[in-house]
């Protein structure tokens, strides 16, 4: 069965406006970044401190919040908490 597309008023889709981007600002900044973090055991270990920041915010967005701290219980009690994740408390 083939439907038909809604008309553009009743759609629930609405067009969102384009963002305007700095591309000079954005390049700099990811220069910078770079420069920073210039080896993949730098990379990896930034991750490993916002990893648990993200899981919590994507658990709470599932519909079940936990916190950080209880987390990393959960993880210690597993023995799954990595070195650099545990300076973050």
């Amino acid at each position: 069965m083939f439907l038909s597309p809604l008309p553009e008023e009743i759609s629930p889709m609405k067009k969102t406006p384009a963002l305007r981007i700095d591309l000079a600002k954005a390049d700099a900044k990811l220069r910078a970044w770079m420069k920073k973090y210039n080896t993949p055991e730098k990379v990896a270990a930034q991750y490993r401190k916002k990893i648990l920041d993200w899981v919590v915010e994507s658990m709470a967005f599932e519909g079940e919040p936990v916190s950080k701290a209880r987390l990393k219980a959960l993880l210690k009690k597993e023995g799954r908490l990595s070195r650099s994740t545990k300076k973050d408390c």
